[in-house]
């Protein structure tokens, strides 16, 4: 029984893998200045590094300090299915998600300056943005 949503979910990734590949690359670029009338819905097929941080400051940042601290990302990572942390390996272990992501090296993520310096290593992909989403946040609309 816990196998159908598990595949279910291993599809849906893959399906929206296939489907963002051929979509225009001027479709899934994000929007640079919403205030200059940029469409503001989320492309379900890539989701905006914004729309990923606001979901992830949300759901993973459990002390509200707007840091994503390792510890956090750990017990996110922990509470996820067996299959589901397998697929999120996509996106990297905490370690390599650290690496990506902390700019700083602190320990910790912070939403104000590691997130802004690392555009081209953390959460640089509809891919990574797409599977991290759909681990910890497949409802967030913020």
């Amino acid at each position: 029984m816990l196998r159908f949503p598990i595949l279910r979910f291993i599809a849906s990734v893959y399906v929206s893998f296939l489907i963002s590949a051929s979509v225009d690359s001027a479709v899934a670029q994000e929007c640079a200045n919403p205030e200059a009338g940029c469409p503001t819905e989320e492309d379900p097929n890539c989701p905006s590094r914004p729309h990923i941080i606001r979901c992830a400051g949300k759901y993973l940042d459990t002390n509200q300090n707007r840091l994503l601290e390792r510890i956090e990302l750990e017990n996110a990572i922990d509470g996820l299915s067996f299959f589901s942390r397998g697929i999120l390996k996509v996106i990297g272990s905490v370690d390599k998600i650290m690496a990506k992501c902390d700019f700083d090296g602190d320990g910790a993520i912070s939403i104000e300056k590691d997130m802004p310096a690392t555009e081209e290593t953390c959460l640089a992909t509809c891919f990574k943005k797409r599977a991290f989403k759909g681990a910890f946040f497949p409802d967030c609309d913020l």
